[in-house]
């Protein structure tokens, strides 16, 4: 009876680790890109989010995340995730992950005027990404929405996802990208929220209250490469230079360059891959 015993403890230990070892996640064969969503407590709806996943990606790993805005249409504009395959695959970058925010592009407001006389349709994503409610609207979401879409950015998108990857990084480990109106939320959350992303690149900043926000000589914060075009508003160039001298001044870095060109996304792609190349450089572990 005590042989049986045995002989059945033995196998049920066999079964139990090979069915653990069967229930691991094996690492990625390919690389992956794909829309997830998560339900925001703030904003009181789903939101959307693309994800991209490197051949290899192991939960066991720890891997620098991207986190961007405009997620429903940087892809769009450019063969993101055959781009990124290759850049990786020839070690050019290190692995990492990528999340991208979609906004919501439903019109929230008409009761504006062009100058033509035609009605100006803002959709929820100007209110989200732009900290200009105007006074005397009476919609009490609108006023709201830059705040509650802040909160859903900074603590329960990037919490879900480095949860969902088992990702236990540092600030130095999160990049933010954004460009135009994006870019303009990305320097808000610099500003309002240093302690969360270490490294920012921000495009063509449209909205982003640059010289109104208050700057603290006491707070580090994160490190800025902005890009602004020779085409672009005034306002874009008087912004950079105000930026280029507080962070002088605050002892911070921050590359700040003018491109040739206007509010172009090829320019924004290709900006983005040349900066991404510097930043998250392929090293050999090998002596």
């Amino acid at each position: 009876m005590k042989l049986k015993n045995s002989i059945f403890f033995i196998t049920l230990t066999g079964v139990l680790m090979l069915s653990c070892q069967s229930n691991r996640i094996q690492p990625l064969e390919e690389s992956k890109f794909y829309t997830d969503s998560i339900f925001s407590e703030s904003l009181d709806e789903y939101r959307k989010h693309n994800v991209y996943l490197p051949k290899g990606f192991d939960r066991q790993k720890k891997y620098p995340i991207m986190y961007a805005t405009d997620g429903s249409k940087s892809i769009k504009e450019s063969p993101f995730k055959s781009v990124m395959d290759s850049l990786i695959e020839h070690k050019i970058v290190k692995p990492y992950i990528y999340i991208a925010s979609h906004s919501n592009s439903k019109v929230a407001d008409s009761s504006g005027t062009l100058g033509n006389g035609d009605t100006m349709y803002l959709a929820y994503r100007y209110f989200e990404y732009v900290d200009q409610y105007a006074e005397g609207h009476n919609s009490p979401e609108l006023a709201d929405r830059f705040k509650n879409h802040m909160h859903y950015f900074n603590n329960e998108l990037i919490t879900s996802v480095e949860h969902t990857f088992n990702q236990k990084i540092t600030k130095e480990d999160r990049y933010f990208y954004g460009f135009s109106n994006g870019a303009g939320f990305g320097l808000h959350l610099l500003n309002r929220h240093p302690e969360t992303i270490g490294t920012y690149l921000c495009f063509s900043t449209f909205g982003g209250n640059v010289q109104s926000n208050t700057w603290k000589e006491n707070v580090e914060y994160p490190k800025l490469y902005l890009e602004y075009g020779s085409e672009e508003p005034f306002f874009l160039k008087e912004d950079a230079d105000f930026l280029k001298e507080k962070f002088e001044n605050l002892h911070l870095f921050a590359e700040i360059n003018e491109f040739q060109g206007g509010h172009d996304y090829k320019i924004w792609n290709e900006k983005f891959i040349e900066i991404t190349t510097q930043l998250l450089q392929y090293k050999s572990t090998k002596h």
